[in-house]
């Protein structure tokens, strides 16, 4: 689903804040005056990656009827779920 939705930036930029954040608590464990700018650092890369994940939904195509449809990645196969296939009969 990640791949679908073009999301592998942001959950890169998701998984660098958390390290941003864990490197901060292990320099500000150390005292070191810097570490406060890791905990920013961590904060801006959290966020940019939340509103990174909301892009599709927010900028998602309206059709005549109202229902919006999500711009996916073409190139990825989409598995059918096992429920949704026809019976063969």
């Amino acid at each position: 689903m990640i791949k679908l939705l073009k999301l592998q930036k942001a959950v890169l930029v998701l998984i660098g804040g958390v390290i941003a954040y864990i490197l901060y608590l292990v320099l500000d464990a150390s005292e070191v005056e810097g570490a406060r700018y890791l905990q920013i650092l961590a904060g801006i890369l959290v966020m940019v990656g939340a509103l990174w994940m909301l892009y599709p939904i927010l900028f998602a195509k309206k059709d005549h009827d109202g229902n919006a449809e999500i711009i996916t990645d073409p190139t990825v196969e989409v598995p059918v779920d096992e429920e949704e296939k026809p019976a063969a009969e």
